[in-house]
């Protein structure tokens, strides 16, 4: 076999969301962003997702390509339909089977997570194998996404089975959050279709059961993580989710590419979903948009503080809730837009009951509120307890509304504190993630709001960045070519 690899212009992209077609988080918006980047520098790569369904196959011009085949779930065979699209002109293949996928919700119902997610996912890493068969396309990356496609880096270092055109594949992982990891008993190992050596410490075996996640990060040929500050978090026990060891174990092929945004979708000079458009040179819009915000929230006007998120208390909604008395003292109006734990919920809907005018609740996610929340806030509230990149404190620079985060992971990444005195940094950024820490920064952004040439300062600097998705598709494609080399070499 040749010692030089050959250039990497096949690359399969197999996740369980991509946006517009389904999502729950930033998970989605990556497999939405990621590959049409990767498109414009030359790569050959095609995405393959379930076929949920509730995906309406009409609106998003889904074509039944007419490809049917079985995959191997365990000693059964399931068959498999294929559907095409594309996003960002990349094809899309979504694998159908109405067992597994003809149900509403992607993972689970308001009873919790499906019962056969397991078979589900396996049906998923499975069927990306027998789709590359019928396509005759012999991809030399497969970059798996999370827990859902994590097997297939496993099939591809351990060969249980017949793989195919990707059978000198290399596989990539990407974690996009460390808190989800697969895990099953460990009687259903035989599920996965692993070789019976992966049922141990070395393997797939998790503390007694088996982790579909810790599967992928033995065998990859490398991981990603979406921030260089996530992937040092992620190696130490207050983050590591218990994976730390594994983590640490493959610190050298562990890599921390920050997520890009889709300035198509997010930026306030083109989008259709603000009542009015506004740029750096013109911001006249983003006072439209403060007062149509106002009233939609039904507010009064002052620091008009925005949150978008599950309320839960990784997303720092605890924080934001037993502030409120106090950032309403200071003369602040909050936004809240979004949906989570019950506890929450209930808490902040007493707080908007209590203080009309001043909390305005929206519990439910619009991607229309989505968009408002960003043009119309003032600031932006984002203090996660931890956060693997964040994709709304990114799209909050774009439209001039200054983030106040917590300093980790992604936001620790891209967010930078203000100073009054040199014009610099990008928003309010607190280091503990304690309440009175949160407060100083919330009475830090108060006074800079009440110096109208500084806050415009602020605002025009995080206009200023540029968190394209191009950089980052550079590093992956980078990446690509030396995970394939790497492998190649071992074959």
């Amino acid at each position: 076999m040749p010692d030089t690899a050959p250039k990497v212009d096949k690359v399969l992209f197999v996740t369980p969301e991509v946006t517009p077609l389904a999502k729950t988080g930033g998970l989605g918006d990556v497999a939405g962003g990621l590959p049409p980047a990767l498109r414009a520098l030359g790569l050959d790569l095609r995405l393959v997702m379930p076929l949920y369904g509730h995906i309406d196959r009409k609106a998003h011009s889904l074509s039944d390509t007419g490809l049917e085949f079985t995959v191997p779930v365990a000693a059964d065979v399931k068959p498999c339909r294929v559907w095409q699209g594309q996003v960002g002109g990349c094809p899309v293949y979504l694998l159908g089977n109405d067992q597994y996928f003809s149900r509403p919700g992607l993972y689970g119902d308001v009873y919790g997570d499906f019962g056969d997610n397991l078979a589900r996912f396996v049906f998923l890493c499975r069927g990306a194998v027998e789709l590359a068969r019928a396509l005759e396309w012999p991809a030399q990356v497969v970059h798996a996404h999370d827990w859902q496609a994590a097997l297939l880096p496993a099939y591809l270092a351990t060969r249980p089975f017949d793989l195919g055109p990707l059978d000198q594949a290399a596989g990539i992982i990407t974690i996009h959050n460390l808190a989800f990891q697969g895990i099953y008993p460990r009687h259903d190992f035989h599920l996965t279709g692993l070789p019976h050596y992966m049922d141990n410490m070395e393997g797939a075996e998790y503390w007694g059961n088996i982790s579909l996640l810790k599967a992928g990060l033995m065998t990859a040929g490398a991981i990603t993580t979406v921030s260089p500050t996530y992937a040092q978090e992620i190696q130490t026990p207050e983050l590591g989710m218990g994976m730390e060891g594994v983590l640490r174990r493959r610190s050298t092929d562990l890599h921390g590419i920050i997520n890009g945004v889709d300035y198509s979708q997010w930026s306030p000079e083109g989008d259709a979903l603000l009542p009015a458009t506004y740029s750096a040179k013109d911001l006249s819009g983003k006072t439209i948009c403060r007062g149509a915000l106002l009233k939609e929230f039904g507010l009064h006007d002052g620091l008009i503080m925005g949150f978008i998120g599950r309320l839960t208390h990784q997303k720092g909604v605890n924080l934001i809730a037993e502030a409120t008395e106090a950032l309403i003292e200071m003369g602040a109006s909050l936004a809240l837009l979004g949906t989570g734990d019950a506890y929450l919920e209930a808490a902040l809907s007493r707080l908007a009951a209590r203080h009309p005018g001043r909390v305005g609740l929206k519990l439910t996610f619009s991607e229309s509120l989505a968009h408002l929340l960003q043009g119309g806030s003032d600031l932006m509230l984002m203090p996660s307890s931890f956060e693997p990149c964040g994709l709304n404190q990114m799209y909050a620079l774009r439209y001039g509304t200054p983030p106040l985060v917590h300093a980790t992971g992604g936001l620790k990444d891209t967010v930078s504190s203000f100073d009054r005195a040199k014009g610099a940094g990008t928003g309010f950024v607190f280091t503990k993630f304690d309440g009175e820490a949160f407060m100083g920064q919330a009475h830090e952004a108060a006074r800079v709001f009440a110096q109208p040439d500084a806050w415009r300062r602020l605002m025009l600097n995080g206009m200023a960045q540029d968190f394209s998705w191009t950089a980052s598709a550079r590093r992956y494609l980078e990446l690509y070519q030396a995970t394939a080399q790497k492998h190649h070499s071992n074959l």
